[in-house]
């Protein structure tokens, strides 16, 4: 009996093991089934990954936000796609049915749809003239690997469908509706307006508010050098000694969703000022400060300044509208959020040492202190900071030898674009489903 009943439940074991893995794979396939970003085709065939489409499973007649409309004049008209035979086909989605050409049918589907949106609003797509004596345009938008968007209009109605640069042809639904029931068909086309992504030359932050109760403000105290400065001769002497500090100044914006790295940009902070910068890399630059350090030493002394900065860094969220600038002069306004990081010089100060003998290292009845160089003045804690430089002379306490010191210095989505996407509730529903399997092939026997 003993055997038997192992026998048994290692059988079972070994079922409930391949259910797993098959649900496991299952799994898989739907969470990365899920929406995902759109690929745009550069030239030569290449296709990348967009950075401001996406597509978006849909259910019922529900529509995702910034959905790409066929015609701007009818917002109840988008983009979709659905899997046939193992590839993405493209159409259009209306009144919760989206409807494709697929080989010489005409297909439709409410189940397993997914739509084009524009994330956050950002994308800005454009209809290209093309026909089968040219290249599919630049950055078209694909809905797999060998298919394009792309439609044809005839007197004034557009018909939606796909471009297949292998085959030099458009594929598209056409339709009749002045017949009763309305006729629809797949027609080929020799010439066709494709879809084509526009990507913006440079961007434009404005109206930028922080959020300033979230804001978290650090400084710190870096030492920078230690300058000797010493007098081995026979007489007292000033000595001065130059010396350059450089300090290390960053300022970043964020990798805000539906925005291209490494463009140009200009921001204006809440004050007026603006600034130059590479959008969506973390700017930095170093600035040297020059300096020059004085001291009135009397014969073999020496004094030891060690150069101090305090580097503020903050970072905050932030609120603005974000202004998309295209090469033909068309700009695209939105409202972005993301957060704000800044690292900037506060002071430069420099800490004397008590004077030394230079022969045998015996300080002089002298307090040490702390000469500041440099300082800022900032308006508030995550805007603008305004600097001034000024020349100062401080003289110590006169020692019993006369000693005195002279300094003199100069100077970082709101994704609420897509509805919830239905792939997302299967995962869940499968999830549920995977642990129920296994709790029931691994109950006792």
């Amino acid at each position: 009996m003993y055997w038997l009943d192992l026998t048994r439940r290692l059988r079972t074991l070994s079922i409930t093991l391949v259910h797993c893995v098959l649900l496991a794979v299952a799994l898989l396939w739907v969470s990365s089934a899920s929406s995902e970003f759109a690929k745009i085709r550069r030239e030569g065939g290449r296709l990348v990954t967009s950075s401001t489409l996406k597509w978006v499973g849909t259910r019922g007649s529900k529509m995702p936000r910034h959905a790409i409309a066929v015609n701007d004049s009818d917002p109840s008209r988008v983009w979709c796609r659905i899997r046939e035979s193992f590839v993405y086909i493209c159409g259009s989605f209306e009144d919760g049915v989206c409807t494709v050409p697929f080989l010489s049918a005409v297909h439709t589907s409410n189940e397993n749809v997914e739509i084009l949106v524009s994330l956050h609003g950002s994308s800005r797509v454009l209809k290209m003239k093309w026909d089968k004596y040219e290249a599919p345009p630049p950055n078209a938008i694909a809905a797999e690997q060998h298919t394009l968007l792309a439609m044809h209009i005839k007197d004034g109605q557009s018909f939606t469908g796909f471009l297949r640069p292998k085959d030099r042809r458009a594929y598209v639904v056409a339709e009749d509706r002045d017949v009763d029931p309305p006729k629809y068909w797949v027609s080929t086309e020799e010439s066709a307006f494709v879809l084509t992504e526009d990507e913006p030359l440079r961007y434009e932050l404005r109206d930028i508010v922080f959020d300033e109760p979230r804001a978290g403000v650090t400084e710190d105290e870096i030492e920078k050098s230690v300058v000797t400065l010493s007098n081995p001769g026979e007489s007292q002497v000033v000595i001065q000694e130059p010396t350059t500090v450089t300090v290390g100044h960053l300022v970043y914006w964020g990798r805000v969703k539906g925005t291209l790295a490494g463009r140009n940009a200009v921001v204006v902070s809440p004050d007026g000022e603006q600034r130059q910068l590479v959008w969506g890399d973390q700017n930095e630059q170093d600035r040297a400060h020059q300096l020059l350090l004085e001291a009135d030493l009397p014969p073999g002394t020496g004094v030891d300044a060690r150069i101090f900065a305090i580097v503020r860094k903050t970072e905050a969220p932030y609120s603005g509208k974000l202004i998309s600038i295209y090469a033909d002069g068309d700009r695209l306004m939105r409202s972005i959020q993301g957060l704000h990081m800044d690292q900037r010089l506060l002071e430069l100060k420099a800490l004397y040492s008590p004077p030394y003998y230079l022969h045998n290292k015996t300080d002089l009845n002298i307090p040490a202190f702390t000469q500041v160089l440099y300082k800022s003045t900032t308006t508030t804690t995550t805007t603008t900071t305004t600097t001034t430089t000024t020349t100062t002379t401080t003289t110590m306490p006169p020692p019993p030898d006369d000693l005195s010191l002279q300094v003199d210095a100069q100077e970082s989505v709101e994704l609420s674009g897509a509805a919830p996407e239905p792939r997302t509730m299967a995962f869940s529903s499968a999830i549920w489903y995977f642990t129920f399997i296994c709790l029931l092939f691994f109950r006792p026997v």
